[in-house]
C-alpha cells in the first residue's frame, strides 16, 4: 500500500526541487573546499581534529532541523482504512521507522557532511564526523515525525522546547571540548582520551533521545473522538477588511510556517553576523538585517491576492474597491516590515547596530522593496491555504518566477552601496529612494487597480483554476 501511494503522488516538481536544492548546496560546498582547502588543511595538520567532530554536528542541528520542516510532508498517523483492519500500533510504529530510515531528506545532511569531511579531514575523523552526523539527522527526523504527529501543543511543546535544550547543550558541549583540544595543543597537556569519551557521549545521548521519541511516537494518541468542541465563535460583524489580511496569513499553515521560521533563521543571522563586527564600523555588510527586514512581506508579496482569490467573487459583491484591497495589503506588508524593524531594536544597543542604517533600510523595505511586489497582482492565481508549508508552487505560474528574480535588484544595490560608499552616504540613498516610494505608491496602486480591473475577467477565471 505505501507503494502504491508512492506511487500514485509521484511528482516530478518535488524530485526537481530536490535536485535544485542539492545541486547548490554542492556549489556553495565545492566552492569553500576549493577557498579554503589549504587553511583546512594546515588547522587539521597543526590540530587534533577530533576534538572538532562535536562542533561540525552541532552546527548541523539548526539547518538540518529547517530543512526536515520544511520537506517532510509524510503523514504519520494511520490511515482509517487500516484501523479497522487488524494492525496494532507497535507494528505502525516499526513501518514509520522504516520509512522515516530511508527518507532521503534524511540523508542529505550526512551526504554533505562525507563531501566536505572527507575532502579536508583525515579517513577516520571524517567517518566518524558522518556517523555522528546521520545519527543525529534520525534523531531529528523522529522529532519532526512526532511534531507532525502530536494532536494538540500539550504534545508539541515538550518536543520544542527539548529541541532548545539540545542545540544548546549540544553547542556548549562542543565549544568546551575544541577549547581543551586548543589547550591540551598549546600547553602540551595529554588529553587524547577526552575526544573520543565525548564522541561516544554525545552518540549515547543521540540513541538514547531516538530511542525516548519512538517511545514517545508510539504512546500518542493520533486523534481524539471526544475532544470538545468551542463554544464561542467570531462573529460576522468583528471581520474587517484589514483583518482578513492576517487571519488569512495566521490560520494558513502554508503561510504561517514559513514566515515565522525562516524569519528567526535571518534574525539569528543578522544578530549573528553583527556580534562579529560588534568593534568595526557598521559599514560592513550585514546582508542578514536586509533579509530580516523584507522576508515577511517579499514572501506574501509573491502572491498579491493568491489569498483572497479564494473568496474573490464574494469580495466582488461587496463595496470594496480593487485599489482599497491593495491599499490594505500594502499597509499589511508595511506593518511587518515594521514589527521585523522592532526585533532589531537589541541590536542599538548590544551589537553596535547603527540607528540610520536601520532606519533608512525600514523606508527602502517598506515602501520601495514593498512597492515593486505589488504588481504580482496581476500574475497571481488562487493558492491552496491548506496544502504543505514550503517548497510548494501550487499558485504559482511562469510570469510570477520571472517577476521574482526582480527582488536581486534591490538586494544588489544593498550589497554594492555598502561595500563602496561611505555608511552615512550609503543611508542617504536607502531613505532617499524610500521616500520616492512614499509618494508613490498611492498614485502607482491607483494605476495597478485600473490595470486589473480593465482585465477583471481574466483575473477571475485564472481564480478559478
Amino acid at each position: 500500500m505505501w507503494f502504491l501511494q508512492q506511487r500514485r503522488q509521484f511528482r516530478w516538481a518535488r524530485v526537481l526541487t530536490m535536485a535544485y536544492f542539492m545541486i547548490w548546496m554542492l556549489i556553495v560546498m565545492v566552492a569553500v573546499i576549493i577557498a579554503m582547502a589549504d587553511m583546512l588543511r594546515n588547522f587539521a595538520a597543526q590540530y587534533n581534529t577530533w576534538f572538532f567532530i562535536q562542533i561540525i554536528s552541532a552546527i548541523l542541528i539548526l539547518p538540518d532541523m529547517m530543512m526536515k520542516v520544511m520537506f517532510n510532508d509524510s503523514a504519520p498517523i494511520m490511515d482509517d482504512c487500516l484501523r479497522t483492519k487488524p494492525v496494532p500500533g507497535k507494528a505502525w510504529s516499526q513501518f514509520t521507522a522504516l520509512t522515516t530510515l530511508i527518507d532521503y531528506w534524511n540523508w542529505m545532511m550526512p551526504l554533505l557532511t562525507a563531501i566536505f569531511s572527507f575532502a579536508v579531514l583525515p579517513f577516520g575523523v571524517a567517518l566518524t564526523a558522518t556517523l555522528l552526523v546521520a545519527l543525529q539527522s534520525q534523531m531529528l527526523a523522529w522529532l519532526v515525525t512526532d511534531i507532525h504527529k502530536a494532536p494538540g501543543n500539550q504534545y508539541t511543546l515538550p518536543l520544542w522546547a527539548g529541541l532548545i535544550f539540545y542545540f544548546l547543550a549540544k553547542n556548549v558541549l562542543g565549544g568546551i571540548v575544541a577549547a581543551l583540544g586548543i589547550y591540551a595543543h598549546e600547553g602540551g597537556v595529554s588529553l587524547s582520551w577526552l575526544a573520543p569519551a565525548a564522541i561516544a557521549l554525545v552518540a549515547a545521548i543521540d540513541v538514547l533521545l531516538l530511542w525516548l521519541l519512538y517511545r514517545y511516537f508510539g504512546r500518542m494518541r493520533a486523534y481524539d473522538e471526544h475532544t470538545a468542541h468551542t463554544e464561542k465563535a467570531r462573529r460576522i460583524g468583528e471581520i474587517t477588511l484589514f483583518s482578513t489580511e492576517y487571519l488569512g496569513v495566521w490560520r494558513s499553515k502554508r503561510f504561517r510556517l514559513p514566515i515565522l521560521l525562516i524569519s528567526a533563521l535571518f534574525l539569528f543571522q543578522a544578530y549573528q553576523q553583527q556580534s562579529l563586527t560588534i568593534q568595526q564600523d557598521f559599514g560592513g555588510l550585514n546582508i542578514g538585517i536586509y533579509f530580516a527586514l523584507c522576508w515577511p512581506s517579499l514572501f506574501l508579496g509573491q502572491w498579491v491576492f493568491g489569498i483572497e482569490a479564494n473568496y474573490f467573487h464574494g469580495l466582488w459583491t461587496k463595496p470594496y474597491s480593487i485599489e482599497q484591497l491593495l491599499r490594505r495589503k500594502f499597509y499589511f506588508m508595511l506593518i511587518l516590515t515594521s514589527a521585523m524593524a522592532l526585533f532589531l531594536v537589541p541590536a542599538l544597543f548590544w551589537f553596535g547596530l547603527s540607528l540610520t542604517r536601520l532606519l533608512s533600510l525600514l523606508l527602502f523595505v517598506a515602501f520601495a522593496q514593498n512597492l515593486m511586489m505589488m504588481p504580482t497582482c496581476l500574475l497571481a492565481t488562487r493558492v491552496d491555504l491548506f496544502s504543505s508549508a514550503f517548497f510548494n508552487y501550487q499558485g504559482a505560474n511562469k510570469g510570477v518566477n520571472l517577476y521574482g528574480l526582480l527582488v536581486f535588484i534591490p538586494v544588489i544595490l544593498y550589497t554594492v552601496a555598502t561595500i563602496l560608499l561611505k555608511p552615512l552616504v550609503a543611508d542617504a540613498i536607502f531613505a532617499g529612494i524610500g521616500l520616492v516610494g512614499v509618494a508613490l505608491y498611492r498614485p502607482s496602486l491607483r494605476w495597478l487597480a485600473n490595470r486589473w480591473i480593465s482585465k477583471r475577467h481574466e483575473h477571475m477565471e485564472r481564480y478559478c483554476q
